[in-house]
């Protein structure tokens, strides 16, 4: 009986999310609110339970890795890289598609997905504005590098974090698994998309500026300034060194963190203090900026997953992906990785991580055999592609250019 109402709250939460008929912070909270309420009439889920479930690990990552970001984004160094990726290109479409989704990954590989896209979109919607090249194969091709360089890497985005978070997988790990595998997709998307011989040219010319009214003062970020005057865009050069100095010893952390003994939300949290307190141009911006909505969101998700797995519900769906595997650790990884790619469509990728974490953590018992979470990473990788729904940055994108087209 716990089983069911627990699913069924769990269900109806997510497709009001999808449908977008509530805000997905207050639908995470009521569904967490009412699982609690059951858990403690039904004697399933014990308050320490509840506290057990939230992975604090994983926040404190997420939390030290927005301080960073943020705090660089204000340097102009990423987009001042954008800019002279965007001249290098000359205005030609297929240098553009490959040159901005190669640096749209490379930005991807260290920082969130949805402020990587933040960061390319105006250069990229600007730069086609003017050259009279279609944007929407470029921002398609910029998503799905987003999203495979966020698999290549531990602190790429949420998915890979979580599943750091809650495994004995390290930084390298990450890197000699899922890079090879993500570059190579990365140049499959190049080759269907050579294939496809997408146009890339408007048929007419297109309005050279996209900008409001002069009398505007606030910048225009649909149209993102003239690539004229995004040339003088000024980088704050000693705060961007000391900032990737930072970044370096970050990364050298996360790489021997096995070794040191420090979890990787420490070094990323220390990272995050420091460059807010050396890099950052303006402190509570970044402090005010950050998106503290994620967090709320994922902290009672976390309740609600944990609800979900105190039913026992979990341990029948991995018992049965065991069964029907026929014990199998290949076919289990093919059922786990299309299973997860198929709900992040709907689910979006963290939910989808936060759900199958306990189910992979079993069949990885069953196995004890790592291939169970790159296959998780990889089938969430997939559904973030699949759909504009599957991942928070394609919905931005999508809303973006649909803004920019009635501007």
């Amino acid at each position: 009986m716990s089983i069911m109402l627990v699913l069924l709250i769990f269900t109806a939460v997510f497709i009001l999310i999808f449908k977008q008929v509530v805000d997905r912070n207050y639908a995470v909270l009521y569904g967490a609110v009412a699982i609690v309420f059951l858990g403690q009439i039904f004697g399933f889920y014990a308050p320490l339970k509840i506290v057990q479930s939230v992975n604090l690990e994983t926040l404190l990552l997420l939390f030290g890795m927005m301080l960073y970001s943020t705090a660089m984004v204000q340097t102009n160094i990423f987009e001042s890289w954008g800019i002279k990726i965007g001249m290098f290109s000359k205005n030609e479409p297929w240098l553009i598609l490959v040159s901005f989704s190669l640096i749209t990954y490379a930005l991807s590989l260290f920082m969130n997905n949805l402020t990587a896209m933040l960061i390319m979109l105006p250069i990229t919607v600007s730069l086609c504005t003017r050259a009279g090249v279609r944007p929407i194969p470029i921002v398609i091709s910029e998503l799905i590098a987003s999203n495979l360089a966020g698999a290549s890497s531990m602190i790429g985005d949420f998915p890979n974090m979580l599943i750091a978070s809650s495994t004995p997988l390290h930084f390298l790990d990450f890197i000699i698994n899922m890079f090879p595998i993500c570059i190579l997709g990365l140049a499959l998307l190049f080759g269907l998309f050579c294939l496809r011989n997408e146009p890339l040219i408007f048929h007419k010319p297109t309005v050279a500026s996209a900008r409001s009214s002069k009398g505007n003062n606030e910048r225009d970020y649909f149209g993102a300034d003239h690539l004229e005057d995004a040339k003088t865009v000024v980088v704050n050069k000693r705060k961007a060194t000391i900032g990737l100095i930072i970044f370096s010893g970050m990364i050298t952390l996360f790489i021997f963190s096995e070794h040191l003994f420090i979890p990787p939300s420490f070094v990323a949290l220390v990272g995050g203090i420091l460059a807010l307190a050396f890099v950052a141009e303006t402190r509570m911006e970044v402090i005010t900026t950050i998106n503290y909505r994620d967090i709320f969101f994922f902290f009672f998700l976390f309740i609600m997953v944990g609800g979900v797995d105190a039913t026992g519900a979990l341990n029948y769906l991995s018992y049965y992906i065991w069964i029907f595997s026929n014990h199998n650790q290949y076919f289990q990884c093919i059922l786990t990785m299309f299973s997860a790619g198929f709900l992040t469509i709907f689910l979006n990728a963290g939910p989808t991580a936060t759900l199958f974490i306990p189910i992979a953590n079993d069949l990885y018992h069953f196995a004890d055999n790592d291939i169970i979470w790159w296959a998780l990473s990889l089938g969430i990788c997939a559904g973030s592609s699949a759909a504009i729904t599957g991942a928070t940055a394609g919905t931005v994108a999508a809303n973006y250019l649909e803004n920019y087209k009635k501007k």
